[in-house]
């Protein structure tokens, strides 16, 4: 399951950064801005594919199999992630809250990783959800419907890049807390570093993009050599927990007067490992009885790395592991992030399309993309200056923003999609008709449960400070997108149009 898991995330990858076999390739603008059409004819592989999707190669090809298998490792990251958020499901119901819902999360996941996979053989291209949505949808909603799904999807890929950075940011604070016991922590001291992580994911990205592919398999290295560590390193010198302790014994340190409640709440713990992204280390709770007594530091393992080497040295080698990969998630997403925008403004879906969607000839990457991602990035930073809970609010915005942009191409794949479909153009990787809708209506099912989730504070009573601020910033940003569309986008969104041998893009003058 865990390979047919990675096998899904690389094809949805592969839509993200386009990849045309034998290599990885970053799909482009359409050499005809407005209107494009190409018949498919005999080509070779890359060509094939680029002219299905009506492109022209503009994007340097960058990424090998390897090292998009190692990309994949990374952003899926499982292991890493989970310590980094596991606070949320240790507060609301303790041990087997976590184990529970993470054994919950991943069947869900795999179902809707697999939905999208499906999708994403058929339309590999760099739009990912919204030109999936485009192919999908009924002609009569086929416009508003892809430019909503497009918004959504770039918000959240922002959101979600910037929840690596903030992971990042956070840890490498609590290294110096750790090694420091005479340095007094701001909050704008995280902020800082916070900054720091998101200027070195832009130089890489605009002056150091073929180092990436090589950064990606440094790091694939990393992930696994790092999870054998951690996990002999803890197995062999922790004191272990009761297996009562691990499945039984549920606590409630949330708030909530509802035990019920307060363990859904704690699902932010078990969903956000599973939606992609790198932070910190896994199977901690299993090993150590003294778990919860570092829940006040918001990332136990460091404190559980503390107690089982009783080294702060060696706790620190084994933090940097999950801070550096953090990193690098952080720059491998804003990669995706800024093709994203940038496949979303030659469609001339954004504010300033045409400036947006210029390549830079000296670095031959989106920069403009790049950058204003990295400032948008930037200003969510301010949040956790006047909140406490601004991390939870980040990881619960991601979990919003992505399950959203996830629903609407599962959701037209569902009802109707699949019977629409030219059986010639499915591609590799199909689930059937019967199969393929009972994993749809199980991830709409789920991810809808978990979007309500998500708005839920993570703690009582509910204060300014510890307030889940996700609902206030997605409303803003979809409040924003709809406004351009009424007034501007409407008429200037060239949305695609897909065919079973034909290709268009049509754009209202």
């Amino acid at each position: 399951m865990l390979i047919t898991s990675l096998l899904d995330r690389i094809m949805i990858i592969r839509s993200r950064l386009s990849h045309v076999p034998p290599q990885w390739v970053f799909w482009s603008a359409s050499a005809k801005p407005g209107h494009r059409t190409c018949s498919l004819g005999p080509s070779n592989g890359d060509e094939a594919r680029l002219a299905q999707a009506g492109y022209a190669q503009e994007l340097d090809r960058t990424f090998s199999l390897p090292s998009l298998i190692a990309l994949s490792l990374c952003l899926t990251a499982t292991w890493e992630a989970l310590s980094g958020v596991v606070s949320a499901a240790l507060t609301s119901g303790g041990a087997p809250c976590l184990f529970y819902n993470y054994v919950l999360s991943f069947a869900c996941a795999l179902a809707i990783s697999s939905s999208l996979g499906e999708i994403a053989s058929i339309y590999p291209t760099a739009g990912g959800q919204y030109y999936w949505v485009a192919a999908l949808a009924p002609v009569s909603s086929r416009k508003v419907a892809s430019y909503a799904t497009g918004w959504i999807s770039l918000g959240a890929q922002i959101i979600f890049t910037t929840s690596a950075c903030f992971a990042a940011g956070l840890q490498l604070q609590a290294l110096i807390i750790m090694n420091n016991p005479s340095y007094v922590p701001e909050r704008w001291h995280a902020m800082l570093l916070v900054w720091a992580v998101l200027a070195y994911s832009a130089a890489v990205n605009i002056w150091g993009p073929k180092l990436l592919p090589h950064l990606n398999l440094a790091s694939g290295v990393i992930h696994i050599a790092g999870f054998v560590a951690i996990v002999v390193i803890l197995g062999v010198m922790s004191n272990k927990a009761s297996a009562a302790f691990v499945f039984v014994e549920a606590t409630n340190s949330s708030g909530w007067e509802s035990d019920g409640v307060s363990w859904l709440v704690g699902l932010i713990s078990a969903i956000y490992p599973f939606l992609g992204y790198v932070k910190p280390s896994h199977s901690h709770y299993s090993f150590c009885k003294g778990i919860a007594d570092a829940e006040g530091s918001g990332f136990p393992y460091l404190q559980l790395f503390l107690d089982v080497t009783r080294s702060p040295v060696g706790a620190t080698f084994m933090s940097l592991v999950v801070a550096v990969l953090a990193m690098v998630a952080n720059c491998s997403g804003a990669t995706s992030t800024s093709r994203t925008m940038w496949a979303f403004s030659r469609d001339r879906a954004i504010p300033f399309d045409r400036y947006f969607s210029a390549i830079s000839d000296a670095h031959h990457v989106p920069v403009r993309c790049i950058v204003v991602i990295t400032a948008f990035q930037m200003l969510l930073g301010f949040i956790y200056l006047g909140n406490t809970t601004a991390f939870n609010a980040i990881l619960s915005m991601s979990i919003i923003s992505m399950y959203l942009s996830y629903m609407l191409p599962i959701a037209y794949m569902l009802f109707g999609g699949r019977e629409r479909l030219d059986p010639h153009i499915l591609g590799p990787f199909q689930l059937g008709r019967g199969l393929g809708r009972v994993l749809n209506v199980v991830s709409l099912v789920w991810m809808t449960v978990a979007i309500i989730l998500g708005t839920f504070p993570t703690a009582m009573p509910v204060t300014p400070q510890n307030m889940n601020y996700s609902i206030v910033v997605m409303a803003g940003w979809l409040l924003f997108g709809i406004v351009y569309y009424v007034k501007t986008g409407r008429n200037r969104y060239a949305v695609p149009v897909v065919g079973a041998a034909v290709v268009t893009s049509i754009a209202v003058a």
